[in-house]
């Protein structure tokens, strides 16, 4: 899911009194929903950041199932701004996912056959702060920002490493999905620059991994029209009239303008049902009142609103036995929400083009992919900023494939040296693609990674 606007604030209750010490991750070896020892390592824990660590980063990290000791590490974010963790680690590459045929008191856990930790190591992470379990000592904690979520995603990494020296020589990657695209880029390159500096201690930045990412609001928002167009939700002499009465700009409109207003209005009425995350998905509303049957509706079947389905992990995170077994601090949080949109959260980098600019000078590697059904973001807005990077040319566009049919198309950049950005579409996908597309999505990054076309 992802909004870019600035959310509204709520009260907060803190707990002054807790015993905030330092605990570094504990190793899970069962989980409430599956059966059996977890066939994987997984830690979880907090991370203190900011003045006196009084923002506490709640994490998991998987070990690679395959081989932890050299395999790439990549740190994961989830868009929003506000949407847990968890959401991506049993709904887009985590190593479990929820089972559909939900009975008795907890949700059922499977093993997930597309997760991405089969080949890599992975840190997911709940930020900003009052994103899923993570919570601020303090009320004025709480108030968060773009520029701050940087800051202490840079400090998390520092201290994680601290922790986890023997991950120290690992690349490290750094990426994530949707509204995550503001900060991924302004990450990278102050952790690149840190590298090169030799701050200690050496994060071993190699490149990034970005999905369906917002990197440029503005065309993120005013390119929905031209892909509405293209994709014949709306008509051509609609499509015509918007772009000469409003001058192709469909987001800053002149209230005086009246013809392009009332062109706005008969695109927004056309558009108004229409599944922004996958449009040929069903459109769906969820509502306190809907959400004491969707246990039921879960079983429905694959038609099913996946917004329903999302639910459910609502229903695992606030289970007493499933907080004791992650080290949910007591106290911290009295109701998890996938995503809480309720953060007092200030986007301030509406542009950073100009960071994935620089980043080009860089000596790392990309991976930029979006998915042909996603109006949330349309990959139109991806290749246009992707374009005015102004990168030569490496191969040009052409199909990649899974299973002998056509999964998508690719074409690569060169930036410095021998590296490049490498941009794929995911076909059939909506945002974000390992969410809708799961086997396709983990051939792409394995290809990726094993440094072979996709």
């Amino acid at each position: 899911m992802s909004w870019t606007c600035s959310c509204v604030l709520v009260l907060i209750f803190v707990l002054p009194f807790l015993p905030f010490l330092a605990s570094p991750a504990s190793p899970i070896k069962n989980l409430p929903g599956y059966d059996g020892v977890l066939p994987f390592n997984l830690q979880a824990g907090y991370i203190g950041v900011g003045e006196g660590e009084e923002v506490q980063i709640f994490h998991l990290f998987v070990e690679s199932q395959r081989n932890p000791n050299i395999d790439p590490l990549l740190l994961w974010f989830v868009g929003g701004p506000g949407c847990s963790a968890l959401s991506a680690f049993f709904f887009e590459n985590g190593p479990l996912r929820m089972d559909r045929n939900y009975g008795g008191d907890i949700p059922k856990l499977e093993l997930n056959p597309y997760g991405w930790t089969q080949r890599l190591n992975m840190i997911y992470v709940d930020m900003p702060v009052g994103t899923g379990f993570s919570y601020s000592k303090t009320q004025q904690g709480y108030y968060s920002n773009d520029t701050q979520w940087v800051e202490h995603a840079y400090s998390f990494l520092q201290k994680w490493f601290i922790d986890h020296p023997k991950f120290g020589s690992n690349p490290l990657y750094i990426g994530g999905g949707s509204y995550s695209g503001l900060v991924t880029g302004p990450l990278v390159q102050k952790v690149y620059e840190g590298y090169m500096a030799r701050h200690k201690p050496l994060l071993n930045i190699k490149g990034y991994v970005i999905a369906s990412p917002s990197v440029d609001t503005y065309h993120d928002n005013n390119m929905k029209v031209l892909y509405a167009y293209q994709m014949s939700l709306i008509p051509e002499y609609l499509y015509e009239s918007m772009k000469e009465n409003c001058d192709g700009n469909f987001v800053n409109i002149d209230p005086e303008n009246t013809k392009c207003v009332s062109d706005f209005e008969a695109y927004s009425e056309i558009i108004r049902y229409i599944n922004s995350q996958q449009i040929l998905e069903p459109f769906c509303v969820t509502t306190p009142a809907l959400k004491q049957g969707i246990i039921q509706l879960v079983q429905d079947g694959p038609e099913l609103c996946r917004s329903y389905y999302h639910i459910l992990v609502n229903t695992w995170a606030n289970d007493e036995n499933v907080r004791k077994a992650l080290h949910i601090r007591e106290g911290t949080k009295e109701e998890f929400f996938r995503c809480n949109k309720t953060l007092a959260y200030t986007t301030d980098k509406l542009n950073v083009v100009e960071y994935y600019r620089n980043l080009t000078n860089a000596n790392l590697q990309a991976l930029v992919y979006t998915s042909d059904l996603d109006m949330a973001i349309p990959h139109l807005s991806t290749q246009h900023w992707i374009k005015s990077l102004n990168m030569s040319l490496h191969e040009k566009w052409r199909a990649w494939f899974v299973d002998g049919q056509v999964a998508g198309f690719t074409q690569i950049y060169k930036m410095k040296e021998d590296h490049y950005l490498t941009y794929v579409s995911v076909k059939g996908a909506g945002h974000v693609a390992q969410t809708f597309k799961p086997k396709e999505a983990y051939h792409m990054i394995d290809r990726w990674f094993s440094f072979s076309l996709i």
